[in-house]
C-alpha cells in the first residue's frame, strides 16, 4: 500500500513526458491583438486547428484532431449552456476556462488509466467586460495561464521564440503587419522547437529562408475576431485575399 502513492507519482510523470514528446513536432498557434481585435495564425498540411466558440470568443489547438475536435465541442456546449442558463453577456472566457476547459483536461490526465487529451488549447476572447481582449493558454495537464498582448501554444521552445519576436509587436498595429509579424513569430517557434541544444538562435535572414520553404509545403490558417463587424459573431476566417499580400511577400504564390 504504502508504494501506490509512489506509483501514481511515477506515472503522472511518465504521462507528462509522454505528451510533451507528442506535442513537441506540432505547429505552433499564434495569438496577437491588432488595431481592429485579435488575430490567430497557424499552419497546417489537413485538419483546421482554428475556431469559433461563441460570439466574440475564439478556439485554437494543437495536437490530435480527435482530441481538439472533442475540447472543441466540449467548449460550446458549455459557452452555449451559460448563455441559455444565464445570458450571452455572462459567456466570458475566465468562466469557461476555471470551471469548464480547465478541469475537464485535468480530470484526463490525472486518471492514469484513461487516456489524456493529447492537445494543447489557447482561447481568445475581444473585449472583455474587464477591458483588454485577454488570451488563455491550457496545457495537456489543466493547468492554464492568462496571457496579454500575444500568446502561443506549441513546445516550451517554440513559445520561448514566439513570446521574443513579438515582444516589440504595437497592439495598434494594421491587420497585415500583424500578420507579418505573427507569421515571422511563428517561424521563430518552428525553428525553435527543430533547433539542437546548445545551437544558436537564427539570424534575420536566416528565418527569412526557413519560412519560404516551409509555406511552400503548408497551409497558413489565421482568423480574427473583428471588433469592426457589425454582427454578433466577431469571428471571420481569412481568406486568400487577406492573406496574399504578406503571402507573397515570402515567395508563397
Amino acid at each position: 500500500m504504502l508504494e501506490e502513492p509512489y506509483r501514481w507519482v511515477e506515472a503522472i510523470r511518465n504521462r507528462r513526458d509522454y505528451l510533451e514528446d507528442q506535442l513537441r513536432g506540432a505547429s505552433p498557434v499564434v495569438a496577437t491583438r491588432y488595431r481592429d481585435g485579435v488575430l490567430l495564425l497557424t499552419t497546417t498540411p489537413g485538419p483546421r486547428k482554428v475556431f469559433e466558440v461563441y460570439n466574440e470568443i475564439a478556439f485554437a489547438a494543437i495536437g490530435h484532431p480527435a482530441d481538439i475536435e472533442k475540447l472543441r465541442k466540449a467548449v460550446i456546449d458549455i459557452a452555449h449552456l451559460e448563455g441559455f442558463n444565464l445570458s450571452a453577456s455572462d459567456v466570458n472566457l475566465q468562466r469557461l476556462v476555471s470551471f469548464g476547459i480547465g478541469p475537464l483536461v485535468k480530470g484526463a490526465f490525472d486518471e492514469i488509466f484513461r487516456s489524456p487529451f493529447l492537445a494543447r488549447v489557447l482561447l481568445a476572447e475581444l473585449d472583455p467586460p474587464n477591458g483588454d481582449d485577454v488570451f488563455y493558454t491550457i496545457d495537456a495537464d489543466g493547468s492554464f495561464v492568462r496571457a496579454g498582448h500575444v500568446a502561443a501554444v506549441g513546445s516550451e521552445e517554440s513559445v520561448a521564440a514566439i513570446a521574443e519576436a513579438l515582444r516589440d509587436h504595437a497592439p495598434e498595429a494594421s491587420l497585415e503587419d500583424a500578420l507579418e509579424s505573427a507569421l515571422h513569430a511563428w517561424a521563430c517557434g518552428r525553428m525553435a522547437s527543430e533547433r539542437e541544444e546548445g545551437e544558436e538562435a537564427p539570424g534575420a535572414e536566416q528565418v527569412v529562408d526557413f519560412l519560404k520553404n516551409a509555406l511552400a509545403d503548408l497551409n497558413v490558417e489565421a482568423a480574427v475576431l473583428d471588433r469592426s463587424v457589425p454582427t454578433k459573431s466577431k469571428f471571420r476566417l481569412l481568406g486568400e485575399d487577406d492573406l496574399e499580400p504578406v503571402l507573397s511577400a515570402h515567395g508563397k504564390a
